[in-house]
């Protein structure tokens, strides 16, 4: 790995008068002339081996797959790329682990003629990750640039070399030369960049400017950037203009957070979960909020969060929204949430917050999804708009109730409320009530899981579940490794991600339908209620009489099942305490006692003989005699 194509793309092209653009759409083209390089004389002069001990974090990885058979045509190959659809790509070609959404795919396809290509692809991501990680995402062989001063100059070098590769191309950057663009630089009079150049700029500076000022940090990055020979999509710009920008993100990043990435979806939670429950309450979540209470370590957060994403996907498509991503802004205060506009795509997420911070009014304003609204904050109110989801999370629980019974579906209105309390303090019981009319609550105990549709009728059904220890964990078990690795700060998504979620959207479309039909929410809970109950307890089907001649014989069903008959003939086939076939004797041999199978025990001089009339009368029957003995 020489690096030799990539250091002549340095002297061509690092004057600062070229520069890397972001396309808004991918380029498609192909290169087949003679002077083009093969994708194997391209990972010579270009590429190194992505080492975890020699590259510790990369931004830009190759996956390379040379002399493999042919898996497709280039053509075909390039518009899965083109269009994002990675989890449809050929099986070789397949990421092992999805990219973040926000990450970038280039590909190059180099068709060999003899039955094989040549396939290269580069990855851009928006943040740098551990090469552990990046080389998760690779199935073929994984591979960074060589190493070179000046992260610009690489930058433009990797791309003047990339359009010398002979194959199909599908490209999302683009080196262009800045001299022939009409942009004025910051010493003319009138600042007037064009559409694109300040889209990319503003992106530049979102992505890369520090945060903190503390220390001139953002000073000298601003300075630095804006010169006319940086390099940078920001070079000539106005201090006075990037400024702004800058101090506009540090702003922003006061208090919540948005976060847009999220590895887990629906259908990572429980089955019965994802089956029984989420249909039924993705619809009520436009119109009321969800409160997740009890145990920790159950999945409440990464729950919380699958839904809210889920919730943020329905909205952008619904409204047709664009440039907007799905997230969700989490804080244990609501003075954390008045920084920042409120967004519908981003759902707000109070966890675990102080009981002494939260008063009952703000509560009923917060759980007031229908409505815009207002919660107390310390200078100004936080804004939350309508429709946008609101989830509240806590671990303050009363005591497991103790009147319940193993086979029970439901639970006690005074044991719920006594379940419930600590949520509420000291507010009075009508607030309680109005806080439950605009929310879902489900209370998580050592026992089972309580589940309360909203409604602000105090005597209102609360559903008790305990099938498949849903109460214990909301995850599957194998989702459990991409999300320990989120936690970690490796975002990996598994390759049946994409497919899971448009599954996900179908399914809320449908529960929004099914929603629509009801006249009222009232007639829409009550169906959820009828709906929980007969999962928790499904009629019982009992054989058919034998004597219905309308019902298919059960015991035709049960034989062909290899099972033995519902209801035996009565009179035929062997008895439990029968050695064998009863035989009826002659009546002159008939006695009126069963001769014994042992022997007598000898008589006492006590016992007398009693004669017994062994003569039957003539013309009775075994039962009949046996009637009379019975009664003599």
């Amino acid at each position: 790995m020489s690096g030799r194509l990539l250091d002549e793309g340095m002297n061509q092209v690092s004057d600062r008068r070229w520069q890397v653009k972001v396309l808004p759409h991918p380029d498609i083209s192909t290169n087949d002339s003679g002077d083009r390089v093969t994708i194997s004389d391209f990972l010579e002069g270009v590429c190194r081996p992505l080492d975890c001990k020699a590259v510790k974090s990369a931004s830009v990885i190759m996956d390379s797959h040379v002399g493999i058979v042919e898996c497709g045509s280039a053509n075909t190959i390039a518009k899965l790329v083109a269009e994002g659809k990675l989890a449809e790509l050929p099986p070789p070609l397949r990421f092992s682990n999805m990219p973040p959404a926000t990450s970038k795919i280039d590909i190059i396809i180099e068709n060999t003629g003899d039955g094989c290509m040549n396939v290269l692809k580069i990855l851009y991501l928006e943040k740098t990750v551990p090469s552990k990680a990046g080389i998760a995402f690779c199935s073929g062989t994984p591979l960074v640039p060589v190493f070179r001063n000046g992260p610009h100059a690489v930058k433009k070098a990797l791309q003047w070399a990339l359009e010398r590769v002979h194959g199909h191309h599908v490209h999302w950057h683009s080196l262009q030369d800045k001299s022939s663009c009409n942009l004025t630089r910051s010493t003319s009079a009138t600042w007037s960049p064009e559409t694109d150049d300040l889209s990319e700029g503003i992106r530049f500076i979102n992505l890369h400017a520090p945060e903190c000022d503390a220390r001139n940090e953002q000073t000298f990055w601003i300075l630095t950037h804006i010169r006319p020979d940086s390099g940078s999509p920001i070079a000539g710009w106005p201090e006075v203009k990037v400024r702004g920008m800058a101090q506009n993100k540090s702003r922003g990043v006061s208090g919540a957070q948005s976060m847009t990435e999220f590895p887990l979806n629906t259908y990572n939670l429980k089955e019965d979960l994802v089956k029984h429950i989420l249909p039924l309450l993705y619809p009520l979540l436009l119109t009321t909020a969800v409160i997740i209470a009890g145990n920790p370590g159950v999945g409440k957060t990464p729950a919380v969060i699958a839904m809210a994403m889920a919730l943020g996907r329905f909205h952008i498509e619904r409204l047709g929204l664009q440039g907007v991503l799905p997230g969700w802004r989490r804080a244990k205060s609501l003075d954390n949430f008045r920084q920042r506009a409120p967004q519908i795509q981003e759902a707000i997420f109070l966890d675990d917050p102080s009981k002494r911070k939260v008063d009952v009014a703000d509560l009923k304003a917060f759980v007031t999804v229908d409505e815009d609204g207002t919660v107390e904050g310390r200078y100004c109110d936080a804004r939350l708009l309508r429709n946008q989801m609101r989830a509240y999370a806590s671990n303050d629980t009363g005591e497991d109730p103790k009147d319940t019974k193993p086979g029970d579906t439901t639970l006690s209105t005074d044991s719920f409320m006594k379940l419930v309390d600590p949520l509420f303090g000291d507010a009075h019981i009508k607030d309680k009530l109005a806080v439950l009319k605009r929310s879902t609550v489900r209370v998580f105990t050592g026992s089972a899981l309580y589940l309360r549709f909203p409604s602000e009728n105090p005597d209102f059904l609360i559903h008790r579940i305990v099938q498949n220890d849903l109460h214990k964990d909301l995850l599957e078990e194998e989702c459990k490794p991409v999300y320990n690795m989120y936690k970690s700060g490796i975002l990996v998504y598994a390759p049946e991600y994409q497919a899971q979620v448009d599954k996900e959207q179908e399914m809320i479309k449908a529960s929004v339908e099914t929603m629509s039909s009801f006249s009222s929410r009232d007639e829409y809970v009550s169906h959820c209620n009828t709906q929980v109950q007969a999962w928790l307890r499904p009629p019982r089907h009992l054989p058919a009489s034998p004597d219905d001649p309308s019902d298919e014989d059960p015991d035709a069903q049960r034989a062909s099942m290899g099972l033995p008959p519902v209801f035996p003939a009565i009179g035929n086939g062997p008895r439990p305490n029968r050695l064998g076939t009863f035989s009826y004797p002659s009546p002159a041999k008939r006695l009126r006692v069963k001769t014994p199978s042992l022997e007598p025990l000898p008589k006492t001089e006590t016992e007398t003989d009693q004669d017994i009339n062994l003569a039957a009368e003539p013309g009775m029957t075994a039962d009949e005699e046996a009637a009379r003995h019975m009664h003599n």
